[in-house]
């Protein structure tokens, strides 16, 4: 009888048949082909569900990297990657240990073990030194799988504790060193070297110097004298160990702090800013100086001593003393060459000069370009330059405010072409100017000059915007530059976005240079909303919005309609006038057409003699001295009271006369001849008593047309007329009174009609 069994390997299954041999002399006996059949059912049906399981197992992961610390004296601890895991796991960590000859195991689960990938072994079953090995075996209820097998020197994973600074101290009469003592660790190696890191920085600084040593096992003098240090200045130490060879070093001990000891000053760096020349051409510079880079922080200074003369006089060298900066001289046209030094209670320094140039002298250039850029957290300024034997640079930065005057800060460099700056020590949001200057020995060259910003932002307000120049279909969009203080970055364009009542929005750009911007093809007599974005690296911001709406005419169509109106108006003038010149007569007669003269009508045809003869009396009025302006009788028939009426009616007679008598009219109206005008009064017998002022005023004539005669007769011939008019022995004969009038210049060219009515039935 044969018995499949199915074995695990790694990650794969084997299937393998189990029973006793068939004897080599044993012959099969033939089997029916059905038997075979429900053979073979019989055991894929029984194989089906084992498959099945095994299909469906999920192993844990294969346990990976382990690592072993040996905690001296106290534990052997192992940590290894687990995996992912998908149900729960129970790891079991094998030791061997006492080179090869005993075992013992370590469990932990991934449910109860807050770290479920260590395991650790305690005294009294660790042995130093030693060799053992490690395997860890990973079982859910699903299998077991192993990690591979580590083998581990425990002096080689050894870690102690840290050992105890107890002292920092300078040492008297060495300078610039500190003497340090620390305690050893209780639990280290006895048989073992320890080597040491000792890490220390100053108190305002925040990177470590490191110095590596090593101390016998035998030695009892846990000492250590680090020098190279600067005088005078407050230090922070620490320190951690190791067994000599293991890998694994303890942590670090507390800090501890220590000065070392006070020196005379080491030195000043100086730099001056030039000022315009006054009046009396002397020049007022301003000297400034600072401790070198690396110089004590807690450096005691009680004064400076500075002496200045100029460059081909030196007898005239003047000095004095001060305790503050900055400092400002006042020194002639020439070159000087000004020296400085400070001094405590231990000594002076160095002596540091200046040369200062005369105020005509011209210095080089050799700076070709400079950029800035930002680099993590730091400002770097690169340049480049045209003269190979510069290698010194002094760079100026300050910040560039509208108001508030500059806090200038300075610094040289040497043997580089870059200069780089923490952003902590610059202000976000503020523009800098950095300029850098070119030293070759004594002599400064001409500066180079950039504005950055440490760190940039969206402006805090958009620019002032405003429309000019407004037409049909164009307009100008003009803006102001955004206040240093608000910008917050180096404005990189401005956007310009417009959009008309009701329509698209649309968008210009243009870089920060440009300060206004033309509009075009927009549409007649729209209104429009226009703003404008100024933009840095960080975002823009819109500034303020404004409306306009554009014209209906622009100013050359308004010119144009205005010229061609003119144009032709004076055409016009033009050939009137060349008409008048080549016919005047039609010309006048259109202008100034004649008006008729009722007296020279032929309507005085129709009413027979007696019409005529009335019409005869302008004839006889001509002769009359008109100077006196007196009404005359004149005599007419007795029989009869005439009523004489002038009806002319102005269309007929004008008809008439433009037919019959146009020649006539023409020739007195062109002559100059003036309208005369006649006015007939014709009154009956006047009665006795009756005054003719009354006969004037009776009610059978109208008022309108009654006249006052005597207002118009001289004082001394009112009497005379009276007296012709009142008879009271005889009956009033009829009279015709003439007047002669100066004509009216508002009726001169009217036709008038005048009508006298006298009563019939007078006494």
């Amino acid at each position: 009888m044969k018995v499949l069994v199915a074995r695990r390997s790694g990650s794969h299954l084997q299937f393998q048949h189990i029973g006793r041999p068939r004897p080599a002399d044993h012959k099969l006996s033939p089997q029916p082909s059905c038997v075979n059949l429900g053979m073979m059912w019989t055991w894929a049906l029984w194989l089906f569900p084992l498959l099945c399981k095994f299909s469906l197992a999920a192993l844990p992961a294969k346990p990976e990297n382990i690592s072993c610390v040996y905690y001296y004296r106290k534990n052997l601890t192992c940590t290894w990657s687990p995996g992912e895991e998908t149900s729960y796991t129970q790891y079991t960590v094998r030791r061997t240990y006492a080179y090869g000859k005993k075992h013992d195991n370590c469990t932990t689960n991934s449910s109860t073990s807050e770290n479920r990938a260590s395991c650790s072994f305690f005294l009294p079953r660790i042995t130093n030194p030693d060799n053992c090995t490690i395997e860890v075996e990973a079982q859910n209820a699903d299998g077991v799988i192993t990690s591979d097998m580590t083998y581990w020197h425990l002096e080689g994973i050894a870690k102690t504790e840290p050992p105890e600074i107890f002292s920092v101290k300078p040492v008297w009469g060495i300078k610039r060193m500190i003497h340090i003592e620390w305690i050893k660790p209780e639990l280290a190696p006895v048989s073992s070297n320890l080597k040491y890191t000792l890490q220390f920085r100053t108190v305002n600084s925040t990177s470590w110097m490191e110095v590596n040593f090593t101390k016998n096992r035998r030695d009892t003098d846990q000492t250590y004298n680090l020098t190279g240090l600067q005088a005078f200045t407050e230090y922070v130490i620490a320190l951690r160990c190791a067994v000599e060879e293991s890998k694994f070093w303890s942590d670090w001990s507390q800090e501890k702090m220590g000065t070392t000891e006070e020196e005379a000053p080491c030195g000043l760096e100086l730099w001056r800013v030039l000022k315009p020349a006054e009046a009396d051409g002397r020049r007022p510079v301003q000297l400034l100086w600072k401790k070198p880079r690396g110089a004590p922080v807690l450096e005691k200074i009680l004064g400076y001593n500075i002496w200045y003369f100029p460059e081909n006089n030196t007898n005239l060298t003047e000095t004095m003393n001060t305790t503050n900066q900055p400092l400002e001289l006042h020194l002639g046209g020439e070159s000087y060459w000004v020296s400085m030094i400070s001094y405590n209670s231990l000594g002076k320094s160095p002596v540091a000069t200046l040369r200062i140039p005369a105020i005509q002298e011209k210095s080089f250039q050799c700076i070709e370009v400079m950029q800035a850029c930002l680099a993590e957290d730091q400002l770097v300024v690169k340049w480049q330059s045209c003269a190979l034997d510069v290698n010194t640079w002094m760079i100026e930065w300050f910040p560039d405010m509208d108001s508030e005057p500059p806090t200038l800060s300075w610094e040289p460099v040497s043997q580089a072409r870059n200069w780089t700056i923490q952003q902590d020590k610059l202000k976000p949001f503020w523009c800098y100017n950095i300029s850098v200057y070119p030293m070759l020995h004594d002599k400064v060259g001409e500066p180079y000059s950039i504005q950055a910003y440490a760190k940039e932002g969206v402006p805090s307000e958009g620019p002032e915007t405003k429309v000019e120049n407004i037409g049909v279909k164009t307009v100008t969009i003009t803006w102001k530059e955004i206040p240093k203080r608000q910008r917050k970055g180096i404005i990189c364009n401005y956007t310009i976005f417009y959009q008309a009542e009701g329509g698209k929005r649309f968008s210009k750009t243009v870089n920060s240079s440009i300060l206004q911007y033309s509009l075009e093809a927009l549409q007649r007599k729209t209104s429009y909303t226009v703003q404008v974005m100024a933009s840095t690296s960080a975002g823009g911001t819109n500034g303020t919005s404004i409306n306009f709406k554009t014209l209906s005419f622009s100013i050359f169509e308004i010119i144009l309609i205005t010229t061609l109106i003119a144009g032709g108006l004076l055409l016009l003038i033009i050939l009137t006038v060349a008409y008048g010149l080549k016919k005047p007569n039609k010309l006048a007669h259109l202008c100034w057409p004649s008006v008729p003269n009722p007296a020279e009508s032929s309507i005085a045809t129709w009413r027979g003699d007696d019409f005529q003869a009335k019409l005869n009396l302008k004839e006889s009025d001509d002769s009359v001295n008109t100077e006196n302006r007196i009404l005359k009788p004149c005599s007419t028939p007795s029989d009869k009271l005439v009523i004489d009426k002038l009806v002319v009616n102005f269309e007929t007679f004008l008809q008439e006369i433009s037919t019959d008598k146009a020649k006539t009219s023409q020739e007195n109206n062109l002559g100059g001849e003036k309208n005369e005008y006649v006015t007939y009064l014709v009154t009956p017998d006047c009665p006795l008593g009756k005054s003719f002022e009354e006969l004037l005023v009776s009610p059978e004539i109208p008022p309108r047309k009654s006249q006052c005669l005597c207002l118009r007769m001289p004082e001394e011939s009112c009497p005379e007329a009276k007296e012709q008019l009142l008879f009271s022995d005889q009956s009033l004969a009829p009279y015709h009174l003439c007047e002669e009038e100066v004509p009216n210049p508002y009726l001169k060219n009217s036709v008038t009609t005048r009508e006298f009515l006298v009563s019939k039935k007078l006494p």
